[in-house]
Parts: structure tokens; C-alpha cells; sequence
């Protein structure tokens, strides 16, 4: 098991150039297609708790409106399928995690390798995430969990998590983020990588896409997705 912590002061240094991505445009689904390409790159997008039962442009009075649909089309600017839907309020995420569990499990057994999917969950959605990590224990199903691995949450804090995650959160979130307790406690864990950004937008940093995580999120991905 890998484990890399980091700490990005995207404020002090130049943004990095954006990640060349060789792929054409793709898709954005609300479920996995029916006869899915193998060859294409799927990605679950799990939204936070603010958009469950929302129009899909909920404000915070905080940190603004959250871009939900902002974020599925840049990911699928950038060649993804993307799979996501809007949860109704007070969605259980262990019900959920069955669900996009079904939905991964739905498309592997249609062929595509697991390296071809990745699982991005943000805050409530990476909660989710993380169950649906330790409900599919596939080495190489990639998770990228933004400010969702919370260490004061006792039922989800004590998952083990499988395949590589890639925790992304700013040091100003007020939220406890742990990520390194979920790696220690997770020994089939294949990698287990965390990046802490230093925006000063707290739990907002999730709210749309950001360069501060979305560039490093690709990055990683495509890094991982490689035949």
C-alpha cells in the first residue's frame, strides 16, 4: 500500500498547466449505459449533501452556488463518460453506496476493466464513495474523495477502503477531515494518496471546479487509467 500525503499552496505558486487529455469530448449519463465501451472512461460523479433534492444549482450562504452541472461538463469536456443524477434529501449513504456499487459492478461485468472507472465523491458524496469502496474491494477502482473522509462520523469512519484514493481537502475546512486514519485502518488499500490545499475556501473548494482540485484530480487519474 502507498500511502503520499501532500500540501498545495495553490495562492503562492503559479496554477500548473492543465493536464493534456487525449480523449474526445464525452458524455454525461444519469446511469450507466446499457452496451458500455470498454475502452472509454467512465466516471461516477457523487455530489454533497446540498444538492440532494435540489434543482441542481443550490446556494450556500457561505460559499456560494454549488455548480453541480458545471462539474459533469467539465468532466466530460475532458473525455469522460460521466454517470451521475441528483439524490433525493436525506439519501442514506450506505443505501446509495449499494446502488453505485451496482452501477460499477453493472459495467464490469460488461467488460470494462476496472482502471477504466473512477469514483469521484464530494463531502456527502465521498461518504458514499467510501462505501462503495469497501462494498466492491477492486484493487484498481480509482476514488477521488473531496473533504468526504470525515473522522467524527462513527458508523463510516470505521470502513475499510479498497483500490487507490485520492483525498483532496483545504487546510481551512472546518469540517475533520482524516484521511490517513481511513488509509491506516485499510490494509488491502492498493494506494492511498491525500492532497491539502491551502485556498482559504474551506468546504467550499468542493463547490465547483476548481483548478486547486480538479487539475491534480485529472492528473491522477489519467496517470492511473494508462494500458
Amino acid at each position: 500500500m502507498c500511502l503520499v500525503p501532500l500540501v498545495c499552496g495553490c495562492h503562492s505558486t503559479p496554477a500548473p498547466a492543465p493536464p493534456k487529455v487525449t480523449r474526445a469530448s464525452g458524455e454525461i449519463l444519469s446511469e450507466p449505459p446499457t452496451q458500455p465501451d470498454p475502452s472509454k472512461q467512465y466516471l461516477f460523479y457523487l455530489h454533497g449533501g446540498i444538492v440532494e433534492g435540489s434543482d441542481g444549482r443550490p446556494v450556500s450562504r457561505q460559499f456560494g452556488p454549488y455548480e453541480y452541472r458545471g462539474i459533469l461538463q467539465k468532466f466530460a469536456h475532458d473525455g469522460f463518460t460521466v454517470v451521475s443524477e441528483i439524490r433525493p434529501y436525506g439519501a442514506d449513504p450506505a443505501e446509495y453506496g449499494r446502488k453505485v456499487a451496482a452501477w460499477v459492478a453493472r459495467l464490469l461485468k460488461a467488460g470494462v476493466p476496472s482502471r477504466n472507472m473512477t469514483v469521484v465523491g464530494a463531502s456527502q458524496g465521498g461518504v458514499i464513495a467510501a462505501h462503495v469502496s469497501a462494498i466492491l474491494e477492486e484493487p484498481e477502482l480509482k476514488f477521488v474523495i473531496l473533504a468526504g473522509l470525515f473522522g467524527d462520523v462513527d458508523s463510516e469512519g470505521r470502513l475499510k477502503l479498497h483500490g487507490r484514493v485520492f483525498s483532496i481537502y483545504d487546510e481551512s475546512d472546518t469540517h475533520t477531515i482524516s484521511p490517513e486514519m481511513y488509509f491506516k485502518q485499510s490494509p488491502a488499500l492498493t494506494e492511498g494518496k491525500s492532497l491539502v490545499t491551502k485556498t482559504g475556501l474551506g468546504h467550499g473548494l468542493l463547490y465547483q471546479p476548481y483548478s486547486a482540485w480538479y487539475e491534480p484530480a485529472i492528473k491522477w487519474i489519467n496517470e492511473r487509467s494508462k494500458h
